[in-house]
């Protein structure tokens, strides 16, 4: 049963991090998002016809939640313009999780099974900035 009650607050965090974003994140997202695509093809060698569609979904998925991982830097209205940074070592890894995908989607171009490897690298930075470990002194998010 402990097992079930951990799933139901994993969601519950998930649900109020995403729930919980301002306008000017979800722009960012929107305008990050095909930068970051774009920046990820050419990385990984340009476009070339013989990429499977599962490698461009891939590369899509990996530029919207690079993109989502960077968004989550941007400040919260009223915040005036401070960065919301939290704790540096914290902050580094979920950031560089971006350019460490960038870097593993670019040793094997067009390969479904490194963009999947390259996914997870920045999902994982993403879901740190998320879910605000408990070992990390970064602030929590205001209402």
């Amino acid at each position: 049963m402990p097992l079930i009650g951990q799933r139901l607050a994993t969601r519950t965090v998930f649900a109020n991090a995403a729930g919980s974003w301002p306008l000017r994140r979800i722009v960012a997202v929107a305008v990050l998002s095909p930068l970051l695509f774009v920046l990820l093809i050419s990385v990984a060698g340009g476009w070339a016809s013989g990429a499977t569609l599962g490698w461009t979904v891939l590369v899509a998925l990996m530029a919207l939640a690079g993109a989502a991982t960077l968004a989550t830097y941007l400040p919260r209205p009223g915040a005036g313009r401070t960065l919301e940074i939290g704790c540096t070592p914290c902050a580094a890894v979920a950031a560089l999780s971006v350019l460490g995908a960038a870097a593993v989607l670019s040793t094997t171009p067009h390969d479904v099974s490194t963009a999947f490897l390259a996914l997870a690298v920045v999902g994982f930075g993403l879901t740190q900035r998320l879910t605000n470990p408990s070992t990390c002194a970064a602030p929590s998010p205001r209402p």
